[in-house]
């Protein structure tokens, strides 16, 4: 896939949202004048305060595991990288813009294919997903998220690439320990009818020693209708069981056999995890993650989105590490 054209539009859009968001602190302050140089300074400093930052990454290894029904098997390493953006929330209002990258790098041996063709190699993804959060009433919040993706193989066309969609939420916080809610996520799928998840959001804290909660997870790890039961150590240190329904599908380049050139993949599954938690007290952040994937399945679509061929996968275990700096 064309990375480079999709790596500029993803700094492009965050350039315009540090822009757009500098002018409107800007406007809030007190009005530079072309004679007051060190007011027009104090306003942009202020600017950039009310911005906040969160630098995040990581890695998992998926070890090898069989096809269910036919030969070969297939191992999964997994690249993340995200940077995320935001402004100072206030009490009815707060934006944020996270830009991600993933990239999947598939080891299919044994003589694994689909359709007679080794299914694909190397799939990379880069989403941008602007979103907000309005306080309606008191304890009433309202989020909307826009969704902007591209996910294809290295030499995929980027224009047949790409992916939209939005999610739509609403929570309601009952006390300081509780607060439930209810979204769905939308989105169009290449070559195919559009993804509809419903979710549930959910954040109770009964005591301070434990958590249940969609929110606590690694801020690099791709983000879903998951959840995951926390035990709070300390302010520094948590460890948590979660899961999380997971799908990737993906443009193909038009290499190898001509029935799967430009074609369509699709990996998903369950992957179920135990993470160790460790927070510095200058933002920084560290996940160890271990776990097993089940409920694996890939499929092959020719370029139309026909079905050439899918595979149940056995369970595959997994680690991670995953970083993330606030600040």
């Amino acid at each position: 896939m064309n990375l480079s054209l999709r790596a500029r539009a993803a700094v492009h859009a965050a350039a315009f949202v540090l822009t757009a968001s500098s002018a409107l602190a800007q406007d809030a302050g007190e009005a530079p004048t072309g004679s007051e140089p060190a007011t027009a300074a104090k306003a942009n400093e202020a600017a950039l305060g009310d911005l906040r930052f969160v630098v995040a990454g990581g890695y998992a290894h998926f070890f090898a595991t069989d096809f269910d029904s036919i030969a070969g098997d297939v191992a999964v390493d997994r690249g993340f990288a995200g940077l995320e953006i935001s402004g100072k929330p206030n009490d009815t209002y707060s934006w944020d813009l996270p830009i991600h990258w993933e990239g999947s790098w598939y080891d299919f041996g044994g003589g694994a294919t689909l359709a007679g063709a080794e299914p694909w190699d190397a799939v990379q993804s880069i989403s941008i997903a602007p979103g907000a959060n309005f306080t309606v009433a008191e304890r009433w919040r309202i989020s909307a998220r826009v969704l902007l993706q591209f996910s294809g193989e290295n030499d995929a066309d980027a224009g047949d690439s790409f992916m939209y969609g939005g999610i739509l939420g609403a929570a309601y916080r009952f006390d300081e320990k509780l607060t439930l809610g209810a979204g769905v996520l939308v989105s169009s799928r290449i070559e195919e009818d559009a993804l509809v998840i419903p979710q549930i959001l959910v954040d109770w804290r009964p005591c301070k020693e434990f958590r249940l909660s969609n929110f606590a997870g690694p801020e690099a790890y791709p983000g879903g209708a998951g959840l995951e039961g926390i035990w709070v150590f300390s302010e520094e240190f948590e460890v948590a069981l979660g899961g999380r329904y997971q799908y990737r599908r993906f443009r193909l380049d038009d290499s190898g056999p001509a029935f799967r050139a430009n074609g369509v993949g699709t990996d998903e599954g369950l992957p179920v995890w135990l993470r160790a938690t460790m927070r510095a007290k200058c933002g920084a952040r560290v996940d160890l993650v271990a776990g097993m994937q089940f409920m694996g399945e890939m499929s092959l679509d020719d370029a139309d989105g026909n079905e050439l061929a899918s595979v149940d996968v056995d369970p595959a275990p997994f680690i991670g590490a995953f970083f993330s700096w606030k600040y």
